[in-house]
């Protein structure tokens, strides 16, 4: 199973010729409030097997290995970047309680009709409840692949040859693609895409890369940099024996771009009920969803100033008519504001209230319109869309 966030696939999957790679491993320091993770030692350079120089490819900067076995209380971690891009991992904050913890586990894996491996809730989640807070064995910049392939492909080796022993059996135990390079088939349709402050990453996390797809999701995703910890969440109510899901792709497409997409980029047909329903509800579900884009326009950038609410509203039981809950928190949004314009205290607090729970769920602790639409459900009158139409 697989994913890249909104979500790209990372097209490398070549057979690379042999070549010799010396990369020292640099070690972090214990993760604790007191004492964030450093390096304490430069890498070695990777070497090709001409003897030609190791940036002899079109790339505009050097890439290395950084390997921190100690990471996460052992669980390891391998970064391949620049060095002046390895710079922003040199503090990452403390792990929350529960991060790479799944000694017991609220969800079993088992085999599920039409997909293969899955994993199924063993109780009743609720909206909210955590699934999954695991931190990446692999990160990768995503510009390493502008270089030449024998280096990326002795980087990845290397990377993963670097990983302690219990984190490279995660990794060769993942769902792999049928081709000649076995890591970059296990890379490959397993990554998550993750954007950092300065960079574009490609990250593997085994745990939760064994998430299947659905165009409906029950769960959301998000990645935290600041600790890099990448967080899955019930997005609604699963009963227990219900498959936990996850989308790999923009949910907001119709039907045929959908199963064109996974089927191109994945390798399956989707079977989720929205792509197996009728063609006259798939049809009509594809309207709605056409609908929430061209409302969705008319609402961005500042057009909520002018819209009614009543515009709002429909964004947001379209959004709830397609369970598109994971991205439901736009529509929400849209309507605290537009309620904010005309001066309407209770509706904005309920909207702005719905716009955090669920922005925080697929957006992350600390998105800026999260901390936007915070601020507006605590003080309405104070914000400067408060009777905004009426100035």
């Amino acid at each position: 199973m697989v994913l890249l966030a909104t979500h790209a696939m990372l097209l490398v999957s070549a057979l690379a010729t042999a070549v010799d790679a010396k990369i020292e491993q640099l070690n972090f320091l214990c993760q604790t409030p007191v004492r964030p993770l450093s390096f304490s030692e430069p890498p070695a350079v990777p070497k090709t097997s001409q003897g030609l120089s190791p940036f002899a490819s079109n790339a505009s900067k050097p890439y290395h290995v950084y390997s921190a076995p100690g990471f996460a209380d052992g669980r390891g971690i391998s970064i391949i970047t620049s060095p002046d891009r390895i710079k922003h991992f040199q503090r990452v904050a403390p792990f929350a309680p529960g991060t790479n913890d799944h000694t017991s586990p609220p969800y079993k894996e088992e085999l599920v009709a039409g997909k293969g491996r899955g994993l199924v809730a063993t109780k009743m989640f609720h909206r909210g409840d955590k699934i999954f807070a695991d931190t990446p064995i692999l990160l990768i910049d995503a510009d390493i692949f502008e270089d030449s392939e024998d280096l990326w492909v002795t980087l990845e080796e290397e990377a993963v040859r670097k990983l302690p022993l219990e984190s490279q059996r995660k990794f060769w135990e993942l769902h792999g693609q049928p081709v000649q390079n076995p890591i970059a088939g296990r890379i490959d349709p397993n990554a998550f895409e993750l954007n950092t402050a300065n960079a574009t990453y490609y990250a593997v996390l085994p745990e939760i890369a064994r998430l299947n797809h659905d165009c409906r999701p029950n769960a959301a995703y998000f990645f935290d940099q600041d600790t890099l910890t990448h967080h899955v969440h019930a997005i609604t109510d699963i009963p227990p024996g219900t498959e936990l899901s996850i989308t790999y792709i923009d949910p907001t497409m119709h039907r045929k771009k959908r199963v064109r997409k996974l089927l191109r980029n994945w390798g399956f047909q989707c079977s989720c009920s929205q792509c197996s329903a009728s063609a006259h509800l798939s049809q009509a579900s594809d309207r709605r969803l056409s609908q929430i884009v061209d409302l969705s326009e008319r609402l961005e950038d500042g057009g909520w100033e002018n819209a009614s609410p009543e515009m709002a509203e429909a964004l947001v039981s379209l959004y709830e008519q397609e369970r598109l809950y994971a991205s439901g928190s736009e529509s929400y949004t849209y309507a605290a504001l537009t309620y904010c314009a005309e001066g309407k205290l209770g509706p904005t607090i309920k909207y702005a209230h719905l716009a955090v729970e669920y922005g925080i769920l697929d957006n992350g602790f600390h998105d800026v319109d999260v901390e936007d639409m915070r601020e507006l459900a605590d003080a309405p009158e104070k914000q400067d869309c408060w009777m905004q139409k009426m100035r």
